[in-house]
């Protein structure tokens, strides 16, 4: 079959979008490419059509699990055999996983930088048939990309043993000076640089000063209406503005990192069947996701950088068709946006004591530890250090990255459960056949000395079995613990700790601390040029946003918030007329406006300054409005 029928059968497609075909045929003709398009062009078909008809199998470098895992499992419902390596324990060996992907006919095979470079498996993949490299999110190989992770620098050992492959490399957030790293450090040869405008001249970009952003968000998921993706920058504040939303009359979820796989599945699969229209949630969610027609996008945190505003908002409408974007922010915001990814990055005094700490906490000796397999109880490592769990984890990651130690977790979070009632009392209340009472004898049947011992479990299998959230069950199990039939608590998953290197605890650590400064210098560098786009109320925002990636164009896009593009503040119609017709009927404060009109913050602002300067409007002292005529 040739690309059009491949694309068809697999896609079911009949025409490629923009650049897709030819960074297809360049890449097949065995030539080095590089494909920059934004978010949602589909890059991902660029090395997932030609391996189909390619010899061999395609080695995709990808930096995110969870990526791999849902890339995997679309390919694998379209009839496209792919794998990608795990890192739990609890899955075969590594060596037993490249074997597998060797002779079991996979033509598309996913690994992380991290384990690519490693020389075992450098000299076990020596012996496939790997017909092209793909590096997806190349702008991590760059100290100025989105993202960087050093360990992407280091892909051209796969130079050594194939010196000749091809390479297609690909991402949505490159700037020129991303992009000459990309060349540089991937080796390529005169590659073929296809690049597609950044310019989406669907999306509008609305950037307001507001001082309620949940007021304002349930304001502009009422007016608009269609799929939305609400992004926040923390796990707690998806829960909590979902749980406002819903309250209030808009039916939303929420979605982050911390929820089981089957939870995230559930959740996923609701948004993009409409089930559920509003998701509330942190940045990666959307990534690797085609859902075409997200017709509004608002953030009510600054995000990190202009590439992660470019990707996320990217991700509203796909199909072509008018979308909204919305950034909702504070005076506060920018210090608060520092203090949060630049105060708690690592310092090199963190990353030393972490290390020594865990290498203590886990009695590994000076010059030992080389990939050995240590468990390690991040909850009563950091109770015993002092550490917080995220700095912690933090450090980890980057030793990760570096090459220090591989890093992995189990996904099964415990629940640890201690009786503290007699047999016959909780017998008498299983009687009562109620949802909590079934739990209650669950916990008794999973332990015969459940009366005497402490009992643990996985958080996972008891929500499968009653089908409920964890969220639910929590509640079960503080209503148990109220009544005095049991205490719990949830303990943190296990951490896996393999060292790539011996101990040494300056000299293992010299990587390590300087990549932690160069990104700080960066991720600073980053934050500041994302205030001075949000501070920046004259020039157009598309504009600023093409001239940040290198597409420098003179058009005003005449539609985002921008003095440049709008001559009045942004409102629904009549908007002015319908305010007086309200505050005639009675007096009302701004969020009771808010809660029957679409309006810009400034909008009402404005307003009602000018009509009280003219005397006809007044404010009582409920700081309520009403007609003064």
């Amino acid at each position: 079959m040739n690309n059009l029928e491949l694309l068809q059968k697999y896609w079911g497609h009949k025409s490629f979008r923009p650049l897709q075909e030819e960074s297809i045929d360049s890449i097949t003709s065995g030539l080095d490419t590089v494909g920059l398009f934004p978010t949602g062009s589909g890059k991902s078909l660029c090395y997932q059509l030609p391996a189909l008809s390619l010899k061999g199998l395609v080695l995709v470098v990808s930096p995110l699990i969870a990526l791999m895992e849902d890339q995997v499992k679309s390919l694998n419902d379209k009839g496209i055999k792919a794998m990608y390596f795990q890192s739990n324990p609890k899955s075969i060996p590594v060596s037993q996983q490249i074997d597998n992907c060797i002779h079991g006919n996979y033509k598309i095979v996913y690994i992380s930088p991290e384990r690519l470079i490693q020389k075992s498996i450098i000299q076990q993949l020596s012996f496939a048939k790997i017909s092209f490299l793909a590096v997806d999110e190349a702008h991590c190989i760059s100290e100025w990309g989105h993202d960087f992770r050093p360990a992407y620098r280091k892909i051209n050992i796969l130079r050594t043993v194939f010196p000749d492959l091809p390479v297609l490399a690909l991402t949505a957030t490159a700037t020129p000076k991303v992009l000459l790293d990309i060349k540089y450090y991937l080796e390529l040869k005169k590659p073929n640089v296809f690049q597609k405008s950044f310019e989406r001249f669907n999306i509008s970009y609305n950037l307001w000063k507001t001082e309620n952003k949940y007021d304002t968000t349930l304001q502009i998921l009422k007016y608009f209406s269609g799929s939305s993706i609400v992004y926040c920058n923390t796990r707690k504040e998806t829960e909590k503005l979902s749980i406002f939303l819903n309250k209030s009359g808009v039916k939303s979820d929420f979605y982050h990192g911390g929820l089981f796989p089957d939870a995230k599945k559930y959740k996923l699969e609701s948004w993009q069947k409409e089930k559920t229209i509003h998701m509330v949630a942190t940045s990666a969610f959307g990534m690797g996701i085609d859902k075409s027609n997200v017709r509004t996008i608002i953030h009510i945190n600054l995000p990190q950088s202009i590439e992660n505003y470019s990707q996320e908002t990217g991700r509203a409408g796909r199909d072509g068709k008018p979308a909204k974007t919305f950034l909702l922010f504070q005076d506060s915001d920018p210090n608060r946006l520092k203090n949060q990814f630049l105060d708690q990055t690592p310092t090199a005094t963190d990353l030393k004591a972490i290390y020594k700490d865990l290498c203590n906490y886990l009695q590994i000796a000076y010059g030992d530890g080389l990939n050995e397999t240590y468990i390690l109880n991040l909850e009563r490592f950091c109770e015993r250090y002092g550490h917080t769990s995220k700095k912690t984890l933090q450090c980890f990651n980057q030793f990760d990255q570096e090459g220090i130690m591989i890093v992995s977790s189990s996904k099964e979070k415990q629940l640890m459960v201690k009786s503290k009632c007699l047999p016959k009392q909780a017998t008498e209340y299983i009687q009562l056949n109620h949802i909590a009472a079934k739990v209650l004898e669950y916990l008794m049947r999973q332990h015969p000395h459940f009366f005497s011992e402490i009992t643990t479990l996985s958080v996972q299998s008891i929500c499968l079995k009653f089908k409920l959230s964890v969220e639910r069950i929590s509640t079960i199990m503080s209503e148990l613990q109220k009544i005095g039939l049991i205490e719990f608590s949830f303990r943190d998953k296990n951490v896996y700790i393999t060292p790539q290197v011996p101990r040494e605890d300056n000299y293992s650590l010299i990587p390590v601390i300087a990549s932690a400064k160069i990104k700080y210098t960066q991720k600073k560098e980053k934050i500041e040029k994302l205030i001075a786009f949000v501070l920046d109320n004259t020039n157009c925002k598309s504009k600023l946003i093409l001239d940040y990636f290198g597409n420098e164009t003179k058009v005003n896009c005449g539609q985002c918030s921008s003095l440049s593009c709008k001559t009045k503040l942004e409102a629904e119609p009549d908007f002015e007329s319908k305010v007086i017709e309200l505050i005639k009927q009675t007096p009302h404060s701004i969020k009771e406006l808010k809660q029957k009109l679409y309006f810009e913050p400034n909008a009402i602002l404005e307003f009602l300054e000018k009509e009280i300067m003219r005397n006809k409007i007044k404010e009582n002292n409920e700081h309520k409005f009403y007609w003064n005529i």
